[in-house]
């Protein structure tokens, strides 16, 4: 399980960045456009989407290890950790059933800002959407056929993504 983490810590900390950093580069011969001009400005928001994206992800990986008794179970074919044994839906998870992905969405946001490269922008909001489109449709099914109606109803009542986009809590 430490393998695993190390190795998806690596994954998603050092080249996932290093690929937004050389594609941004290479792209930016092609094309640069400065998305904040603003130093001070560009830090201060800098700061808050690093502070977001902090608190969901790490505090995900915590209720995921603490309440769920596992974590996220591969990435890629790589295992991570032993699978989740209990549905969480409280901590991040009550704003979000993605937590973690949005708390990465969030610090790659925060680079690109940093790299203040439209394309950076661009390159982060496309990754966003492949995994919203091809990883989590795989993740949501497994957490169907896992906890079945628990997560189906969970998923009626909390927003895929986006924590302040909250779905209509019609039947509380």
């Amino acid at each position: 399980m430490i393998t695993g983490y190390v190795v998806g810590g690596l994954l998603v900390l050092v080249l996932v960045p290093y690929l937004l950093y050389r594609m941004t580069f290479l792209l930016n011969t092609l094309y640069s456009l400065e998305i904040i001009s603003n130093p001070v400005l560009r830090w201060i928001i800098i700061g808050i989407l690093l502070s977001i994206g902090i608190y969901f992800a790490i505090r995900s990986l915590v209720f995921q290890n603490t309440i769920g008794k596992g974590g996220p179970v591969e990435i890629g074919k790589i295992k991570i950790s032993p699978k989740t044994e209990h549905l969480v839906v409280t901590g991040p998870y009550k704003y979000t059933r993605n937590p973690m992905l949005f708390g990465t969405f969030s610090i790659y946001l925060a680079f690109a800002l940093f790299l203040n490269a439209v394309n950076a922008v661009l390159l982060v909001c496309a990754f966003v959407v492949f995994m919203l489109t091809v990883v989590v449709p795989k993740e949501e099914k497994r957490l169907v056929q896992d906890f079945g109606e628990e997560y189906i109803a969970y998923r009626k009542k909390v927003s895929l993504f986006f924590p302040w986009i909250q779905k209509n809590k019609q039947n509380n």
